[in-house]
């Protein structure tokens, strides 16, 4: 009886304060003004400044500022503090900045509040609950006064998240709750409540709809479903703008839009020629076009803003610095491929890769190098071979170059002998075959595949393995065959600092001792071929100065290799941490069971990996043709071939 009394007096004196709470925003909607309070008025250029959430975005409010003048800055929001009155004054010179909260019809029609947005010469949207904005300032004093500096006044006005959602002539209110990519399945469930240009008026955007926290919370789904409703609905092929969380597309007074952030920001294009096959209520969305459904440029940010895009027109022509895509939906399933589509990926190994420390002569051979695979590659694959076909030549070509650690390029063991794995995997069948421990193999590659296509077994180790190779018609080598002055120094090298715990590869150099490039060893291979099945295969000389008969990740299948219908993966790094956190399947399973991207389950196994203590990279390549070369070191040996014969070879951090 006693806890249920003070439970109802506890309630009662929060109903009250929240009404005492309510009432003084009514009566002073002000919550702080940081500077001077006096209004003065400055020269202004317009534009829109769309941020996707999860975090400031420093170089979004320096351009706003930059284009106040260094005015009066107004923020304003329905619930929340005003915290970004410091955030914002400490980014550059500013009259003032002040915080309203707007929390009602009766706040959003009071004539200070709408005079005060009105003398502002830069204004902020945070973020919150956009239905709160829509029905709290849609048709009152505080929007005419919002759509007043955007289209008379013209001074930079910008928002995020739900801020963000609410500026542009389209937009979502989320008022019965969150939509999320299941509405694929059911493009009329409850959650889509879309608006058609009747809040606010942003220049270039009346046919444009936004999304926010983009990848992050894989919105890509349900951007689309409310691009094909917008369709259905209004007869209008609109336009999308999506930013990732803490990257910002700053649209100046001309049109033009720059991606400022650490993130990325998509733009969506439309077209009759390509409408929605269909968009039923309770059935699945069909958007499929021949898989060219809607075009999509995506742009990296950066500190200072990168790439440039015309949301004046939404000219394709006028697109810069960013990749184009198609994306489209098959039976509720978004899908998307690189307009370049790629076909092979390949790696030379990741580490330690300076620029500094690599001479011109050096990054040229280990580009060549690269480029020669790709061509074997390459060779096969414009054929019609079959992708374990091109994956094997590939990798035979790094094999038999001395500059990486595989085949010819061994490393020594703390034996002074060569010691070479391998594995490949075919996604059609998931079939797969490995050596480990074997020494007189010329190509690790061609034996792993032996072993997968005339076997019962998928690994082999050591002298059986190279008696199975023999016998399969292999070529045999003498061990000295594999021997480098280079890789011998290096041992020599290992030796003499007598580490205590083995390195990868020539990772325990110091800057300028023998090997300045300090990369770990390994090279791999993906292959997606003409009838849409992928292989993946993987070979290494091991580690140097390794002892009692160490074996890595790289002849281990869904460690260092694996492939299946839907992705192919092969591993750099250290081993030990590949095949702890199983990074190859990893990686797979991420894509089939949480719905990632190639691009977005790249990074999350290579984040384990970091976390774990590991250091290293891997290349991906989807059923779509996406790929990913994600690494946590200072580079990686890196290069990629488009259905189209493209080449594109890297070596650093970009």
């Amino acid at each position: 009886m006693i806890r249920t009394k003070w439970n109802k007096y506890v309630l009662q004196a929060a109903a009250g304060l929240l009404a005492a709470c309510n009432v003084y925003a009514q009566s002073n909607p002000s919550l702080k003004i940081t500077g001077d309070p006096a209004d003065i008025t400055t020269p202004t250029r317009g534009g829109v400044v769309l941020i996707g959430g999860g975090g400031n975005v420093d170089g979004a409010f320096k351009w706003m500022i930059d284009r106040s003048g260094g005015g009066d800055v107004v923020v304003i929001r329905a619930s929340g503090d005003y915290l970004y009155n410091d955030d914002i004054a400490k980014l550059g010179k500013v009259n003032s900045v002040e915080t309203l909260l707007i929390n009602s019809r009766d706040v959003a029609n009071d004539d200070k509040v709408a005079n005060t947005i009105r003398n502002a010469e830069m204004l902020f949207i945070t973020g919150g609950d956009q239905s709160n904005y829509m029905n709290f300032w849609r048709n009152t004093k505080t929007s005419e006064a919002i759509n007043y500096l955007l289209n008379q006044k013209k001074v930079p006005v910008g928002g995020t998240s739900a801020g963000c959602a609410v500026l542009s002539g389209f937009y979502y209110s989320g008022e019965t709750g969150s939509a999320t990519a299941d509405i694929l399945n059911d493009p009329f469930d409850k959650n889509v409540t879309l608006y058609n240009n009747d809040f606010l008026q942003p220049p270039y955007l009346k046919n444009v709809l936004t999304d926010q926290h983009y990848t992050q919370r894989r919105r890509q789904g349900r951007h689309v479903t409310f691009l094909s409703r917008i369709i259905n609905d209004w007869k209008v092929f609109p336009k999308g703008i999506a930013p990732d969380e803490r990257t910002a597309v700053c649209i100046d007074d001309n049109g033009k839009a720059q991606v400022i952030g650490e993130g990325k920001a998509y733009f969506l294009i439309t077209d009759a020629a390509t409408a929605p096959e269909q968009v039923k209520a309770g059935e699945s969305l069909q958007w499929k076009a021949n898989q060219k459904a809607i075009r999509v440029y995506e742009i990296q940010g950066s500190a200072t803003g990168a790439g440039s895009f015309s949301v004046a027109d939404f000219d394709a022509a006028k697109a810069k610095g960013g990749t184009w895509y198609w994306w489209w939906v098959d039976k509720g399933v978004w899908q998307q491929s690189p307009a370049d589509k790629f076909v092979i990926v390949v790696h030379g190994g990741a580490g330690t890769i300076l620029k500094s420390k690599m001479t011109p002569e050096k990054e040229a051979a280990y580009k060549k190098g690269l480029q020669q695979a790709l061509e074997a590659g390459y060779a096969k694959w414009k054929t019609g071979a079959p992708a374990l076909d091109a994956v094997e030549a590939a990798v035979r070509v790094l094999e038999d170059n001395p500059l990486f650690n595989a085949g010819k390029g061994a490393v020594f063991t703390h034996d002074g002998k060569n010691e070479l794995d391998a594995s490949i995997m075919n996604g059609k069948t998931l079939q797969a075959g490995a050596v480990a421990g074997v020494k007189t193999l010329r190509h690790p590659i061609s034996a792993a595949r032996a072993v997968m296509e005339k076997s019962e077994h998928v690994m082999m180790v050591g002298a059986g393995a190279e008696q199975f190779a023999k016998e399969a018609g292999m070529e045999i080598v003498k061990p000295e065959y594999f021997r480098t002055e280079e890789r011998w120094k290096q041992l020599q090298q290992a030796i003499k600092e007598d580490e205590q715990k083995a390195k990868l590869d020539h990772s325990y150099h110091k800057a300028g001792t023998i090997n300045v490039d300090n990369k770990f060893g390994t090279v791999g291979c993906v292959v997606l071929d003409k009838s849409g099945f992928i292989a993946a295969g993987t070979s290494t000389g091991g580690m140097t100065n390794k002892k009692y008969g160490r074996v890595g990740d790289s002849p281990i299948i869904g460690a260092g290799t694996y492939a299946n219908g839907t992705v192919g993966i092969s591993c750099t790094g250290w081993g030990e941490f590949y095949i702890r956190s199983v990074v190859a399947y990893d990686l797979a399973a991420q894509m089939e069971y949480k719905g990632f991207t190639v691009q977005d389950a790249g990074k999350s196994v290579i984040a384990k990996v970091g976390k774990l203590g590991g250091d290293g990279g891997l290349i991906a390549l989807d059923v779509n043709g996406n790929v990913a070369m994600p690494f946590n070191t200072e580079g990686m040996y890196r290069g990629t071939v488009t259905a189209e014969g493209k080449i594109a070879i890297e070596i650093y951090k970009n």
